[in-house]
């Protein structure tokens, strides 16, 4: 897979600090009417926290409400892009240039609540399978520009069984499935389905109606999405939360080779994994005394196997000398850069003995 390496600096601004680094990461929140916040009854549309982004970006109001990811602090930002009544062919289709227009780190995707709840009539006009391969699409675009693409479970639909027929059945099936697609391909997964009022009891001990009379009141009745309130908006952006800081601040890598002096003008660049293991991205440089020679995003699982890293940049470089590093990056932050590695290229000598006067090694057979 050829990396992103078309590198837009406004992707990630790195601050470092003595032994580590402050990462102002950028998040683009992907979605449907549930990510842009209808029926959100503790903020009006205009104010930052609004639905579940501003909620994660810590934008609350009051000194009481959780900071979470505390980008006023911080330096980080959420972008709220969710479109009501989207359905997964529509997202494909948009997401190109939401992409393009908001170079983000992080892609925090959830969608398919309309594929299910609105017109659903069946194949051939809808197949569970197409959602699925759209939301899959979608995480690989993200990811061809090296964003870091977090795939959600949608939540569920009325759960008190008081407005029709629930399709419970199809949001567990989707959660099921991106939750095991998420895991072949090295996504973090975050599982709304299993938070906001699941069957039976919930995180907080209440039975599902209970749940319901939390964090769904005051959505109008005819209401066939099954958004959720303020206090259900909270539970979303508390469980994006407790993903992304699920794992810490990746370490510098330890690079391994080419360093000193080398021969290979097409050089494999290998670097240990930092310890312990973090970092679901790499960034790789290599630089020359003329600047920068690749900056590119890699994606640990495509690079990596166990604790080893490789990158063939495929480029045939010149004489001279060269100096190349790596840091991580997962959804929560960017590590420091690894050090930086020296190596130089020169003209390769063959000696066999004739250039010494050594021909002990020679023979010669006359006919």
């Amino acid at each position: 897979m050829k990396p992103w390496l078309a590198v837009q600096l406004l992707v990630v601004s790195v601050v470092l600090g003595a032994g580590g680094s402050e990462a102002q990461l950028r998040y683009l929140c992907f979605g449907d009417s549930i990510t842009l916040g209808n029926y959100d009854d503790e903020y009006d549309v205009g104010h930052p926290a609004h639905g579940y982004p501003g909620r994660l970006a810590g934008l609350e109001d009051g000194a009481n409400e959780p900071k979470r990811l505390d980008c006023p602090t911080t330096g980080c930002e959420v972008i709220n892009k969710g479109k009501s009544g989207e359905k997964t062919p529509e997202g494909l289709t948009r997401i190109d240039n939401v992409l393009n227009n908001n170079p983000s780190d992080v892609l925090l995707l959830m969608e398919g609540t309309n594929d299910i709840f609105v017109n659903y009539s069946g194949p051939p006009d809808w197949s569970f399978e197409t959602m699925v391969f759209n939301l899959k699409q979608m995480a690989r675009k993200a990811e061809d520009r090296g964003t870091d693409a977090v795939h959600a479970s949608i939540i569920w639909y009325h759960p008190d069984g008081t407005h029709g027929t629930s399709k419970d059945g199809e949001v567990e099936d989707l959660r099921d499935e991106m939750q095991g697609a998420s895991a072949a391909e090295n996504r973090y997964f975050v599982d709304i389905w299993n938070v906001l009022c699941p069957v039976g009891l919930d995180v907080h001990g209440h039975t599902q109606s209970q749940c319901f009379d939390l964090h769904y009141p005051n959505v109008p009745a005819d209401d066939d999405r099954g958004h959720p309130n303020g206090w259900g908006y909270d539970m979303v952006a508390d469980e994006f939360y407790s993903v992304i800081v699920s794992k810490p601040t990746p370490k510098a890598p330890v690079p391994v080779s080419p360093s000193g002096s080398q021969q290979d003008t097409s050089p494999v660049f290998v670097w240990n994994r930092e310890t312990p293991r973090g970092a679901t991205w790499y960034r790789f440089q290599l630089e020359n005394g003329s600047g920068t020679i690749e900056d590119a995003w890699l994606k640990m699982s495509d690079y990596c196997v166990s604790g080893q890293c490789s990158y063939d940049p495929g480029v045939v470089l010149s004489l001279g000398s060269y100096s190349w590093r790596v840091r991580g990056r997962n959804p929560q932050d960017v590590g420091p850069w690894s050090a930086d590695t020296h190596f130089s290229l020169s003209a390769q000598i063959f000696t066999d003995g004739f250039e010494t006067g050594n021909t002990s090694a020679w023979s010669s057979s006359l006919p």
